[in-house]
């Protein structure tokens, strides 16, 4: 699980990487960071969601044993889990941006 969470970790520098580059280091205050870290959140959440959907139908198919949409289902649970794994991804990227104090470009 170490080795797992390091790689996290350094997917998570590599998209705060590629977001900095497009939208900028750091957000414009408080408020814009909540705005964006609750937008991933909630992609990441609807991913569960649909996750938690097909999960409860396997475990129908698999109490009632039926095999017709087994596989099909794992597939798409496998794609949504990813995807999933990706969207919490940006939200820890988001929550990175947010501790990044903007600089002001101005002298005293």
């Amino acid at each position: 699980m170490k080795e797992l969470l390091n790689r996290v970790q350094a997917t998570v520098s590599m998209e705060y990487e590629r977001t900095a580059k497009k939208f900028g280091k750091a957000n414009n205050g408080p408020h814009e960071s909540y705005a964006v870290i609750l937008e991933e959140f909630q992609e990441a959440t609807d991913c569960a969601t649909g996750f938690a959907f097909l999960l409860e139908r396997f475990w129908h198919d698999v109490k009632n044993d039926c095999t017709t949409t087994r596989n099909g289902d794992l597939k798409e649970m496998q794609d949504r889990a990813e995807h999933a794994a990706a969207e919490w991804i940006q939200v820890a990227a988001m929550c990175h941006k947010a501790t990044i104090k903007k600089e002001t470009g101005g002298g005293e």
